[in-house]
């Protein structure tokens, strides 16, 4: 339950913080983090999708994504 609600906060700050913030310092943050976080498999799976996603959207320059 715990890294379910870790990988939610995750999606949240990833997903909401582009409306309030930059892109990239967010992205940044969340990789940071992430480094010293212990998920299981499929949490850590689930995070690194959001993340991939993130990216291709500040990528992409899209920021209703």
């Amino acid at each position: 339950m715990k890294m379910t609600f870790i990988a939610a906060a995750i999606a949240t700050t990833v997903f909401a913080a582009p409306a309030f913030a930059d892109c990239a310092a967010d992205i940044t943050a969340v990789e940071e983090a992430m480094k010293t976080m212990k998920l299981d498999e499929a949490t850590g799976s689930k995070a690194k999708e959001l993340m991939d996603k993130a990216i291709a959207a500040r990528d992409a320059k899209d920021e209703a994504a």
